[in-house]
């Protein structure tokens, strides 16, 4: 499997304080019913704005912690269906762009979110609201899109086989079998620090959950239909991304800015360069989720 398109899609669990960042403590409410399984949802701070948070594929809160931390107002994190602590409903509920597309308008309705934050899967389900709702947020962030209106190229190749190996083996084997193999040479020889973050990462994974939003994200349902409708789009998005990915090619992103009217780009030049300085990259996510231009 293509090493690097895996570890990309799946952004590190940080608790330390790497480049300036602060590991808030999180409070937890209630796990609330969503449209098929509760979900769980952890809240942190007060006031307006208020931040809806959507990770990618395979994560959970733990991802989005780091990322969050710089935001005023009140932010608002949750683990999709399947993943983190959230419940895994039967395959037949779905867990393809559609069904996480529910969660997400559910938590934010719930909350009354104001603003957006989605990484991969979590931007897509947003950009999906948005087709339909496209005055929804009034200020918006993506972080590594991986799809709009059509297949995503890179994941039929690395998706399914985590999704067997997930299923197969108990999850420090599947880190075993993933961990050393020479696609991950290179992601680990100029970021030594991801080795640890992989093993984290892996050994996070919802075991029942994962590997259906897995295939569900290869043969499920796009982000939008019509990635045109987007151009309705008014509120100021800032767009962030990285080169030599195949996961979350930097054109998915490059398209996407040409579609909404009020939209800035960031291209790091290559996969994760962002997290070398992750206190500045949560400064930048929090300074234009509080307001600011870029």
């Amino acid at each position: 499997m293509s090493g690097m398109g895996l570890s990309s899609a799946m952004a590190p669990v940080c608790h330390a304080d790497r480049g300036g960042v602060w590991s808030a403590t999180l409070s937890a409410v209630p796990m609330i019913d969503g449209p098929d399984c509760g979900l769980w949802v952890e809240v942190e701070g007060s006031g307006e704005p208020v931040t809806v948070f959507a990770h990618g594929v395979t994560s959970s809160i733990a991802e989005l912690e780091p990322l969050a931390a710089r935001a005023r107002g009140t932010r608002v994190l949750f683990d999709f269906r399947g993943h983190g602590r959230s419940e895994s409903p039967d395959e037949s509920a779905g867990y393809d762009h559609a069904a996480m597309r529910r969660d997400l308008e559910l938590v934010a309705k719930r909350y009354a979110a104001t603003q957006a934050f989605g990484i991969s899967m979590g931007a897509g389900a947003i950009l999906s609201l948005l087709e339909d709702e496209p005055d929804r947020f009034r200020r918006l962030a993506f972080f590594i899109p991986a799809s709009l209106d059509g297949p995503n190229e890179g994941s039929p190749t690395v998706f399914p086989a985590l999704a067997h190996l997930l299923e197969a083996y108990p999850l420090d084997e599947v880190v075993a079998r993933t961990i050393d193999s020479p696609a991950q040479a290179l992601l680990f020889e100029k970021r030594p620090y991801w080795r640890a973050l992989w093993r984290q990462r892996i050994l996070r994974m919802n075991r029942d959950g994962v590997p259906r939003a897995l295939r569900a994200y290869v043969s499920g349902t796009f982000p939008v239909r019509n990635a045109d409708a987007l151009r309705r789009v008014d509120a100021p998005a800032l767009i962030l991304a990285h080169e030599s990915d195949p996961i979350h090619d930097a054109a998915v992103a490059r398209r996407l800015v040409s579609l909404l009217p009020n939209a800035t780009l960031r291209v790091w030049p290559e996969p994760l360069a962002m997290y070398d300085d992750l206190g500045a990259f949560a400064a930048l996510i929090g300074s234009f989720l509080g307001g600011a231009g870029v």
